[in-house]
C-alpha cells in the first residue's frame, strides 16, 4: 500500500480548490483530488477508480463519503478512511432537504442548473468568505448529467446496515454544517461502531475547516 492519498469529492464539488491546505494533512504524501465526473462515473464502484485499492488513506467528503460506505467490501484492510460531513440519508428528516426536492433539482440540472445550484449555495449560508462562491463556479463549469446521477444515487441508497471492516474510520463534522447537519451524521454512530467521531465546534461544511 503506497503513501497516497485520495480525496473523493461531494457532489458538484472541487476539492483541489483547497490543495494547499488539505495537503498539509501529510506534506510527505503523494495526494491525488478526484474529480467530480470521475468519481461520478463511478458511483456503482469508487473503487474502481485508478489508485483508489493501493492509497494507504482515502479522504471522502459528503457523497465521497457515501461512496465508500457503499463500497465497503472492496476496502483494503490496512486502508484508512477520513469521513468529512458523512450522512447515512441524504433525505433524512434532519437535513434540508427530502427525496421530492432532491429529485427535482436533478431534473432541473437539464435547462436550469444554475438556478438548481443556487439553491444549493443558499443552503450553505454567509460561512466561510469566498468558499460558497468558488464551490457554485467550480460546479457551473459541471457536466449536468453527472450532476444529476448524483443527486438520484443519494436518493436511492442509504447507509442502514453495520460497515464490516470498520477499523481506521474517522468522521469528522462541524457544528454549524447546514448542508449535512450534525444529527445526520451522528446517526452514523449505529452504522460505524469502531469509527472515531470529531466534531469541529468552528467549522461548517468546508473540508480545510474540519481538517484542521
Amino acid at each position: 500500500m503506497s503513501k497516497k492519498w485520495i480525496w473523493l469529492p461531494d457532489w458538484a464539488s472541487d476539492l483541489s480548490l483547497w490543495e494547499d491546505d488539505l495537503t498539509d494533512a501529510d506534506a510527505s504524501a503523494d495526494h491525488v483530488f478526484v474529480p467530480y465526473e470521475t468519481m461520478a462515473a463511478n458511483l456503482g464502484n469508487v473503487y474502481a477508480i485508478d489508485g483508489m485499492p493501493k492509497a494507504e488513506t482515502v479522504v471522502g467528503w459528503g457523497l465521497g463519503a457515501l461512496l465508500l460506505m457503499c463500497a465497503q467490501s472492496k476496502r483494503p484492510k490496512l486502508q484508512k478512511w477520513i469521513l468529512l460531513s458523512p450522512f447515512a440519508d441524504f433525505c433524512d428528516e434532519d437535513g434540508p432537504w427530502n427525496s421530492e426536492n432532491i429529485l427535482f433539482k436533478a431534473r432541473e440540472m437539464h435547462g436550469s442548473k444554475n438556478v438548481a445550484l443556487d439553491a444549493f449555495k443558499d443552503q450553505f449560508g454567509e460561512e466561510f468568505s469566498d468558499w460558497p462562491d468558488e464551490w457554485l463556479e467550480a460546479a457551473q463549469k459541471m457536466d449536468p448529467d453527472s450532476l444529476a446521477e448524483g443527486l438520484r444515487f443519494m436518493v436511492q441508497n442509504r447507509i442502514d446496515r453495520v460497515i464490516e471492516n470498520g477499523d481506521d474510520i474517522q468522521v469528522l463534522y462541524g457544528r454549524m454544517d447546514q448542508d449535512v447537519t450534525p444529527a445526520m451524521t451522528l446517526k452514523l454512530k449505529e452504522f460505524l461502531p469502531k469509527a472515531t467521531f470529531k466534531e469541529r465546534p468552528k467549522s461548517g461544511h468546508w473540508p480545510p475547516m474540519m481538517l484542521f
